[in-house]
């Protein structure tokens, strides 16, 4: 069995694509708090190496987020 036709119906496919979509959406929304929490809601500010460490989980679960849902809603399939 092919991994991107789910023949039995099983949908494992669209779970575990579900599943990196959750990841990443968790990773940019966790993130972001932490760097918008000091300037706009009046928490204290993260020092220059943890708020640069953040921006980099942002970048990446954006990146996380994006791949997992356009292969979750076949984005580009042709299909």
């Amino acid at each position: 069995m092919r991994f991107r036709t789910d023949t039995r119906g099983l949908g494992v496919a669209k779970l575990f694509f579900t599943l990196v979509t959750s990841v990443g959406l968790g990773l940019s929304v966790g993130t972001s708090f932490l760097i918008v929490r000091g300037p706009f809601l009046g928490g204290p500010s993260l020092d220059p190496f943890p708020m640069m460490a953040a921006l980099a989980v942002f970048v990446a679960g954006i990146v996380v987020l994006t791949w997992g849902s356009t292969r979750l809603f076949g984005v580009g399939t042709g299909a």
